[in-house]
């Protein structure tokens, strides 16, 4: 009897006696996940639900180490940061990103020699007012809660917002923003309903 003839993986270019057994991870990596039938909102509960897995995490031996060197120096910039950490940028701005968000360090974007950098603070070194707060961690909107309802959490433009904007999607001009910041002043809840934005964007 003849020897069945392999067949060869379009992705990965094994090959295979039985190709439609073959499940392949550079095939999953490259189609990804079918998301086009999901809605906004569904997309929007998504990426809650990842901010609050990443609030509550045990912190990595890396990002402790990342930590350690911000806490020991008290302020430094983002150059110098990667320079002792031996991080590499985009690597480096991960682990930020998560310390920030579990508000171990501060982080804040200063100009410095006319090019935007990134200021790390140890929170030791900060002087802030605590206040208690009843969360319940079960909810879906339990980061809302616990950054009083920020739009930038769940803003659909958070990808093409910067300072370098002149006025469109640019922090320091943005009404959501200023909204949020002027009501939970005043003590009330903001919360904004991206869902209806279009009269307020600019063409």
């Amino acid at each position: 009897m003849a020897k069945k003839k392999k067949e060869v993986c379009p992705y990965c270019g094994k090959s295979f006696a039985y190709l439609s057994r073959h499940k392949c991870k550079i095939k999953d990596h490259v189609e990804g996940t079918e998301e086009t039938d999901k809605s906004d909102v569904e997309r929007r509960i998504e990426r809650i639900e990842e901010k609050k897995k990443e609030f509550t995490r045990n912190l990595k031996k890396d990002e402790k180490e990342i930590l350690n060197i911000v806490n020991k120096r008290g302020s430094l910039f983002f150059n110098e940061l990667m320079e002792l950490s031996g991080k590499n940028r985009n690597e480096l701005d991960k682990m930020l990103d998560l310390l920030a968000l579990q508000s171990k360090i501060k982080v804040s974007r200063e100009l410095i020699e006319a090019s935007w950098t990134k200021h790390i603070f140890s929170i030791e070194q900060i002087d802030i007012e605590v206040k208690d707060l009843k969360i319940d961690r079960g909810s879906k909107e339990f980061i809302l809660e616990m950054f009083s309802y920020q739009p930038c959490l769940i803003c659909p433009f958070t990808g093409k917002c910067n300072e370098t904007n002149i006025d469109q999607f640019n922090p320091h001009h943005c009404p959501w923003l200023t909204d949020w910041i002027n009501t939970t002043k005043s003590g009330t809840i903001y919360r904004k309903d991206f869902d209806d934005v279009g009269s307020e964007i600019l063409d």
